[in-house]
Formats: structure tokens, sequence, C-alpha cells
């Protein structure tokens, strides 16, 4: 909150309201949650399915799309359910980029419901095939520059790590990937993403 009421005092302008929403539930994500709770100019959804449905009126989870108006600008908010049950992302229209959370991101995608990740990839798929795409982003990187070579698990040191950005490419081949398992589950390597069931 303080970064916002700096930015309104450097613009001299009033504070502006915020949308505090998550990619997904787990803790490394939700973690700052109490400061936002409660406050004035706030809409917190939590990163539960009811609360992401109300907040941006999605009705059928997880086949319809949300949307997040910004005042002139639209997000539209994708359920992607696989890696957690809250899972979302958020296409920004104005710019082209798709923000992917913890379900697409360069190094290891851990799936927890396997038939729900490839269903949500197809719908990433369906989703952009008409729409520009500049860059998808993760909130992680695992991936080494080097194809196919991710950094192991606790890794906290990642000096030649990958480019945060993929593209709609590579949403292509982990797609073409996935429906080649025939609804197996098993692990995926592919030059810029691994994906690990669990």
């Amino acid at each position: 909150m303080g970064v916002v009421t700096q930015w309104a005092q450097r613009n001299k302008k009033d504070s502006v309201p915020l949308v505090v929403m998550h990619s997904h539930a787990h803790g490394d994500h939700t973690a700052g949650d109490a400061q936002f709770k409660g406050k004035p100019n706030v809409q917190f959804v939590a990163a539960a399915v009811p609360e992401i449905q109300t907040a941006f009126g999605i009705e059928r989870w997880p086949a319809d799309i949300g949307h997040v108006d910004l005042g002139g600008r639209t997000l539209d908010v994708i359920p992607i359910p696989g890696h957690n049950e809250a899972s979302v992302a958020l296409y920004d229209r104005a710019t082209g980029i798709l923000l992917t959370g913890d379900s697409f991101y360069p190094g290891r995608l851990y799936v927890t419901d396997f038939p729900a990740f490839v269903a949500s990839n197809q719908r990433l798929v369906d989703f952009t095939r008409n729409r520009p795409v500049a860059h998808i982003l993760g909130t992680h990187i695992e991936q080494t520059r080097t194809p196919f070579l991710d950094y192991p698990r606790g890794t906290a040191y990642q000096p030649d790590e990958h480019v945060l950005e993929l593209t709609r490419g590579d949403l292509l081949e982990l797609n073409e990937a996935l429906v080649g398992l025939n609804g197996n589950s098993d692990k995926i390597v592919l030059p810029n993403i691994t994906v690990v069931p669990r």
C-alpha cells in the first residue's frame, strides 16, 4: 500500500483503486494478503474459485471467460486449473501479454490435476488463436538458457537462467505434447518447459 501512496503523492493524484488477485492459491503467491484485506480502495479477491467467479463474472468454471475492467482497459480472466484448482491466466488486450502464473513458465511445471491441466492448456491455445500474443509471462524461471536443462529443485543461484517470456509457439508445442499422451499422465520434457505430474 505504501507504494501506491508514494506514487499518488509524487504524481499529485488521489490514490488509485487497486484490484488484488492471484494467479493461484499457493502460499508463495498469497503470503502478503493480510496487508490488503479490508483496506479502502482495494478490491481483494481471494484465490478461491467461488470468489474469482463472483468478482469477474465467470458463471461456468472453468469454461467461461471473466473480465477485469480497469477503466478504459480490460483484462480477460481465463480459468486454467491443473497446477491449482484456482489457477487463472490474465490477457491484456492492450499489450497482447498473457500472464499465466505457475501454469506456464520456463522450467518445471508442477501439475496436480493432469486432465484439468490438459484441458486448460487447450483452452489457452483456443483463446489465443485469433488474438495477438506479444509475450507469455509466468511467475517463475526454473530453466537454464540451455534447451532441455532446468535447474534442480531448490536452486537459489541461477546465473544462466532463461528469459521469462515465452511465445505462443511454446504454448502450441506443449499442447501438441499433451495431446500426444492420449489422456495419460506423464512427464514431458521440452526445450523450454518440463511438465511434472504430482
